[in-house]
């Protein structure tokens, strides 16, 4: 994708693709910058959503003329969501766009409806893919290298495994770090989990806190309350949960081997009393075989919620939990759906 030069506008629409918000919305502000500098005046900025805005209104407020600003960003987020109606509104205004008005369309979905798609020229449209595992680990090395902060590196590989998903992800939770830890104090993987687990309010650590007691009301709860702080969405809650499965798992194991439940722990380098306390009430409720289903289970759901829209997930994901609590690893859904 390409912008305009020698001080002219950037184009005028933009469709942005893909899962990766971070990025996104780095690129997003660059064209907001563009924009006031090609326009040598202040922008006028504006973000709606399909389903709380009247997209008539929308394309009023780009094609009328603006009191105080030399130029207007409109971004219309979730734009996957738009029905039919208004996506063809959106599409014909594309057709002769304002000349003082950018318009952004984003979606964390890989696809558009088809009319957009059509309408928005080749070079305008980008997609943003989320990173590589080996791009993750040397994002998170170089963001507490640029800090100044000592980072070990099962530390930085306990993050890449926690914080599934995009770059904004990774940017709020290691600037929460960098302001907890400093530069006084060598950061590790349990004094990140510690971190984690005192943290106010909910998380993956205390709704999996609920899961190892085997209580399904609270953890549901626990996963609402998640969403809603917008915290996470259900497909991070997943990548969350994984790395605390694999550790219960691992301790199954040793302990099928005849280790003791704090060899175990010590060889996983679990020294934090309040985890060893979840991980032993987790052991208690759930046996090595229905971990391994349960492993199956999550891995499953996760490829469904990368490919299902974001109010399915949360649609789905008391189920998933559902099938983790009561049903120790087997799908509720397996005998009535062929989807996960």
């Amino acid at each position: 994708m390409t912008e305009a030069k020698n001080s002219r506008l950037p184009m005028q629409t933009y469709l942005l693709l893909g899962p990766e918000v971070g990025e996104k919305n780095d690129f997003i502000q660059s064209i907001k910058k563009s924009l006031a500098k090609a326009s040598g005046g202040a922008v006028d900025s504006y973000t709606f959503y399909p389903y709380d805005s009247d997209v008539s209104e929308i394309i009023s407020i780009m094609k009328n003329i603006s009191l105080f600003a030399q130029a207007k960003l409109v971004l219309i987020k979730n734009c996957h969501d738009l029905k039919k109606n208004d996506a063809a509104l959106i599409a014909e205004y594309i057709k002769n766009p304002s000349k003082d008005c950018v318009l952004i369309l984003a979606t964390e979905n890989t696809k558009a409806d088809s009319v957009i798609e059509k309408a928005i020229p080749a070079d305008c449209k980008k997609m943003f893919w989320e990173m590589f595992e080996s791009k993750k680990k040397g994002w998170v090395q170089q963001f507490f290298g640029k800090e100044k902060i000592s980072i070990e590196n099962n530390a930085v590989n306990f993050l890449v495994d926690m914080l599934e998903g995009d770059t904004e992800s990774f940017k709020k939770e290691c600037n929460n770090l960098a302001l907890f830890f400093g530069q006084d104090e060598a950061i590790t993987e349990e004094k990140i989990a510690d971190f984690f687990y005192n943290r106010k309010g909910e998380n993956v650590f205390s709704l999996f806190d609920y899961i190892a007691q085997g209580d399904l009301e609270k953890s549901v709860v626990a996963a609402k309350n998640i969403i809603l702080s917008g915290e996470s969405d259900p497909r991070k809650i997943l990548g969350g949960l994984v790395w605390q499965i694999k550790n219960i798992y691992e301790i199954e194991k040793m302990i099928s081997q005849k280790k003791s439940f704090s060899e175990a722990c010590a060889e996983l380098n679990i020294r934090a009393k309040k985890m060893q306390g979840i991980y032993s009430s987790a052991i208690e409720n759930y046996s090595i075989k229905e971990i391994e289903k349960i492993i199956t289970l999550t891995a499953n759901y996760q490829l469904l919620f990368g490919s299902i829209r974001a109010e399915l997930q949360h649609i789905m994901l008391p189920v998933y939990l559902y099938s983790f609590i009561v049903n120790k690893g087997e799908n509720f859904l397996a005998n009535n759906s062929s989807s996960v």
